[in-house]
C-alpha cells in the first residue's frame, strides 16, 4: 500500500505512539448519519460514541488497519476516530484509508475539532472494554 506524505510524517510524530504489548481491539464501522446527529462537528461525534458505550481508537489502528484491510471497496474513504494528530504542516489530522485507481492508501485528513461531517462520512471506532 502507499503512505501519503502528511501521513507518513504523523507516523514519524511524537504524538504517535504505539502499544508496548500486543493487544486485540474490537472495531464497528459506522457513517456520521447512524448516529443521529444533524451536521455534527468532530468534537460532537467523539461525544457521541462514548455515549453509545463506544472510544476512540488508538492512532496505531490505522496503520495497522491499513496492513489488514485489503480487500477495501473501490472508493471507500475510511476515517480512524482517534485523536488527533498533527503532521509537518502542524494541522490536526486522523488518518483515512482509502482505496482509489492508485490502489490502498494510508493518508490523512485534517480534522479540527469543530470541523462538520457529512452524513455518509464513515468513520471507525473501538469498542469499550
Amino acid at each position: 500500500f502507499q503512505v501519503g506524505s502528511y501521513a507518513k510524517s504523523m507516523l514519524e510524530s511524537k504524538d504517535f505512539t504505539t502499544s508496548k504489548k500486543l493487544e486485540s481491539v474490537d472495531l464497528i464501522k459506522l457513517k456520521v448519519g447512524d448516529l443521529g446527529l444533524n451536521n455534527p462537528t468532530t468534537d460532537q461525534i467523539y461525544k457521541k460514541i462514548q455515549e453509545l458505550g463506544l472510544e476512540i481508537c488508538p492512532a496505531e489502528v490505522g496503520p495497522q488497519y491499513r496492513l489488514q484491510y485489503t480487500d477495501q471497496p473501490m472508493g471507500e474513504y475510511l476515517y480512524i476516530g482517534m485523536k488527533q494528530i498533527a503532521g509537518s504542516g502542524g494541522r490536526p489530522s486522523v488518518f483515512r484509508l482509502e482505496r482509489s485507481g492508485g490502489g490502498l492508501w494510508l493518508d490523512y485528513i485534517w480534522t479540527r475539532p469543530d470541523d462538520r461531517w457529512r452524513p455518509d462520512s464513515t468513520f471507525l471506532f473501538r469498542l469499550r472494554k
